[in-house]
């Protein structure tokens, strides 16, 4: 392995830690005591009836008063409304899709106009919320009032083939760039879907999901037209289980988000998330594996391997064979960043839940 070989993989290498230094928690909950304003809870469900049996007592138990919690059946062909209505939610139907509107802005739009309270909180249907997550995400909203409040949720995987979206966790993570070695010194241009909460006057002011009505992305949308965002790490207490139907589940959510969404990251933030992959999936073999410097080779390998290990675990609950054998997660990305190309490039659909709309429309 060449003084250059080593040098380029260093610096490859060396980016993870600059794009992923540490999670960033939410603020703790009532630290001047005073009583938060009241919130509405939005959750826009498509088939979800197993989700909701989770998430909406979870959710129940840290409602205020005046607080209030709306399950949005999104044509659902499951048990979704009466689920949700045994549990104690008001629920009530999405309007039918009018030409320009996607499913989730449709719902998400339709939630927020039934409700009042001052602030919004839009949550999506497979998060297991923190205990307090509504009190400290009220709390983090008094310290950003006119900006977006969003948290990833740490991803919490239970078969093996989940672990192939911990890349993927990864990489969305570092392209944020709120977690890196610069902190809050750089502004974000993105926010997390599955936990966002944003002042109702300011979420009228940029028109609310309408504005964002044909986008996949449209929490990306709505980071845009804020212009301001506050992001947040779910881990330890607020999580999520990401596509827990197997590998084409994971291939098209992962094919749409990447497809739709790649454009709102910062261009150097794109590079730099790519270099550091192309690093770890290269080191260990520019050093002459297997036969040229074996040792030299398997310490690149531990390198990279102990890195994705901790990188992983900052997203999620990744299990030790997957940073063990990381470059199978690596062709996973791979190929669904290729898929993603041949989409924009070819014109074509992105399927979600049943439902196709083309990739160019965000």
């Amino acid at each position: 392995m060449s003084h250059v070989d080593i040098g380029v993989f260093a610096v490859g290498w060396m980016l993870g830690w600059v794009l992923l230094w540490r999670g960033r928690e939410l603020p703790s909950a009532g630290r001047d005591h005073v009583p938060r304003s009241p919130i509405a809870v939005v959750i826009p469900a498509r088939d979800e009836a197993s989700a909701l049996a989770r998430l909406v007592p979870a959710l129940h138990r840290q409602l205020g008063t005046d607080d209030q919690l709306v399950v949005v059946d999104d044509h659902s062909t499951d048990d979704t409304a009466s689920v949700a209505r045994q549990l104690g939610a008001a629920v009530i139907a999405a309007p039918e899709l009018l030409p320009g509107w996607l499913g989730k802005p449709n719902a998400c739009w339709a939630g927020a106009r039934t409700t009042s309270a001052a602030t919004l909180l839009f949550v999506d249907a497979d998060v297991t919320p923190a205990p307090d997550l509504l009190d400290r995400v009220a709390e983090a909203l008094a310290e950003h009032p006119e900006s977006i409040v969003s948290v990833q949720p740490w991803h919490r995987t239970v078969a093996m083939t989940e672990q192939a979206s911990m890349l993927c966790n990864v990489a969305a993570l570092m392209g944020s760039g709120a977690f890196t070695v610069a902190g809050d010194r750089l502004a974000s241009r993105v926010a997390f879907g599955p936990v966002l909460a944003i002042r109702r006057d300011v979420y009228e002011q940029v028109g609310g999901h309408a504005a964002v009505r044909s986008m996949h992305t449209e929490d990306i949308g709505l980071a845009r037209a804020v212009g301001a965002t506050a992001l947040f790490s779910g881990r330890p207490d607020t999580t999520f289980r990401m596509y827990p139907q197997g590998f084409r589940q994971l291939f098209e959510g992962w094919t749409r988000s990447i497809a739709t969404g790649a454009n709102a990251t910062r261009w150097w933030l794109t590079i730099a998330t790519a270099g550091w992959i192309t690093a770890i999936a290269g080191g260990w073999l520019s050093a002459g594996w297997p036969t040229s410097h074996p040792v030299e080779s398997a310490a690149v390998y531990a390198l990279c391997a102990g890195q994705v290990w901790i990188l992983g675990r900052r997203a999620g609950s990744i299990h030790p064979l997957t940073a063990l054998l990381y470059p199978i997660a690596i062709a996973v990305v791979a190929v669904i960043v290729v898929r993603s190309v041949l989409i924009l490039v070819l014109g074509r659909d992105v399927t979600w839940k049943g439902r196709r709309v083309a990739a160019r429309s965000s």
